[in-house]
């Protein structure tokens, strides 16, 4: 019997650590808002406004606006691809960018962002919720 209570605790105890670490990443609440984001390599910052289905990404000190449709997969993965407007502007930007949230923290995100078709690109980020 006490065999049986000891294999029932230890279950239970793995179910909720992985309840726990499931709970971890709150990425619902990034799904709708503005966001900043610092590229490290050329100093460039991003104020990105995503709402619905639709993401505007807006190069602080330009004038230049890129939009783009946004395809939730599961709670922390999400596809971007451009618009007909921002093919106008950029004709070249013709792939799907896979964003992964790996990390969420009380007003920032950690995500992975790779480009099917480009096997070598993949690039972490942390992108600062500001409203």
């Amino acid at each position: 019997m006490k065999k049986i209570v000891t294999l029932l605790l230890l279950i239970c105890s793995l179910f909720s650590f992985e309840l726990g670490l499931a709970q971890k990443n709150n990425c619902k609440k990034f799904k709708n808002g503005t966001f900043k984001l610092v590229d490290e390599n050329s100093g460039t910052t991003y104020i990105i406004e995503r709402k619905g289905k639709l993401q505007i990404e807006h190069i602080k000190g330009s004038d230049q606006k890129l939009t783009f449709n946004v395809e939730w997969l599961d709670e922390c993965t999400y596809l971007i691809t451009p618009t007909k407007e921002t093919l106008k502007i950029k004709p070249d930007f013709t792939y799907t960018i896979k964003v992964e949230i790996l990390e969420t923290k009380e007003k920032s995100y950690i995500s992975r962002s790779t480009i099917k078709g480009i096997d070598d690109y993949s690039k972490e980020v942390e992108i600062v919720k500001i409203d």
